[in-house]
């Protein structure tokens, strides 16, 4: 950042004060481009204002302390004047460029957030979080298709909802989202569904022949619904504890007009599932406690496959592995890993893991 940069949040709202009064350099046309180039070398020149030509002169916008010396070697003979000109309508290039932050906090802001719907939702390191109303009024008025901005402070509950904060905009949370051309209507306050997910339910859909599947911890139903979209299922069952995620399940099997293929079930996976099995494919996404159900769902199956979703420290996935050997083997079961993949970061030291496993007779 050079001595003639001011706010940049200054510049992009300038344009909302209509004329203003902007200090210029002027020049002869035959010296106009050395000039330019000398401006721009130094970063006296404003962009936020257009360069005229009038008559016999070239008139360039200024920062209000750039100096006849910065032209020093141009050989050019220049005027110092004031036009009142109309700012442009500069678009910047990200959020940040529309907070006005220490230096030592800009660094901290985060590049990427989930948007679901018109919801973004947001993680702060603590440093930022007295500025979090800045920072989401900051976000939505960069995407302007953002109707909230939430903070995300960490998961509460047994059912491991996000703890949201809304930061900027209505509290209403509850939206649409779409994804491979499906609709989902959820609150992201009161259940759990993750936008990074998107590519891994068509993945896994595309990979379902004529199968009964359990879809374990369902959520609002994005895997059965994508799965139930593709038509190859010979049923699809999703079941959920939470009251809320069911309600929205449902809702979204309509939406999607999916009624005769898909089923909800609300209550424990632990107590349904074997109940409704044995199913030919299991998934499992319960991020954090999916490990606790591997039991459950090898109960649940002669053979077939099982996607089981897991949250790890990137350094533990071997002993993840050993873990779920040993429960195949204490339930006198064969099993083998056919593919192991980091779907998406969860924080510096932990990423989200898929694991697939191919369950024999």
């Amino acid at each position: 950042m050079n001595s003639f940069s001011n706010s940049n949040t200054f510049f992009y709202n300038l344009h909302l004060l209509g004329i203003v009064k902007v200090r210029c350099f002027s020049v002869k046309p035959l010296k106009a481009e050395k000039v330019r180039r000398a401006l721009i070398e130094k970063g006296a020149l404003l962009h936020e204002f257009p360069v005229m030509n009038e008559k016999d002169r070239v008139i360039f916008p200024v920062h209000g302390d750039a100096e006849l010396s910065l032209l020093e070697g141009t050989g050019a003979n220049v005027q110092i004047t004031e036009r009142e000109m109309t700012p442009r309508k500069v678009r910047p290039r990200s959020y940040k460029e529309l907070l006005e932050l220490d230096d030592a906090l800009m660094p901290l802001l985060p590049s990427s957030f989930d948007i679901i719907g018109e919801i973004a939702i947001v993680k702060l390191p603590a440093e930022l979080v007295p500025h979090r109303f800045e920072i989401g009024e900051g976000l939505r008025q960069f995407n302007r298709n953002l109707r909230s901005v939430a903070l995300n402070r960490g998961v509460k509950g047994d059912l491991r909802i996000m703890d949201l904060e809304v930061i900027s905009g209505d509290g209403n949370l509850e939206t649409t989202h779409v994804e491979n051309n499906l609709r989902f209507r959820l609150d992201p306050s009161l259940v759990y569904f993750s936008p990074r997910l998107a590519t891994e339910r068509m993945r896994v859909a595309e990979m379902v022949e004529e199968e009964k599947v359990l879809d374990m911890f369902a959520g609002v139903g994005p895997f059965s619904i994508t799965i139930g979209s593709l038509g190859k299922a010979e049923s699809i069952v999703g079941i959920d504890l939470n009251p809320h995620s069911i309600r929205y399940f449902n809702n979204n099997i309509l939406l999607n007009s999916l009624e005769d293929r898909v089923e909800t079930h609300l209550g424990d996976a632990r107590d349904i599932s074997a109940v409704l099995g044995p199913f030919d494919r299991i998934i499992m996404n319960l991020p954090h406690n999916s490990m606790d159900f591997l039991d459950v769902a090898l109960s649940s199956m002669d053979s077939g496959y099982i996607h089981l979703y897991r949250v790890l420290e990137n350094d533990l996935i071997m002993d993840e592995v050993r873990n779920m050997m040993s429960i195949s083997n204490g339930l006198n079961r064969r099993m083998e890993i056919t593919m192991m993949r980091d779907v998406h970061n969860y924080s510096p030291t932990r990423s989200m893991f898929v694991f697939d496993i191919r369950v024999h007779p």
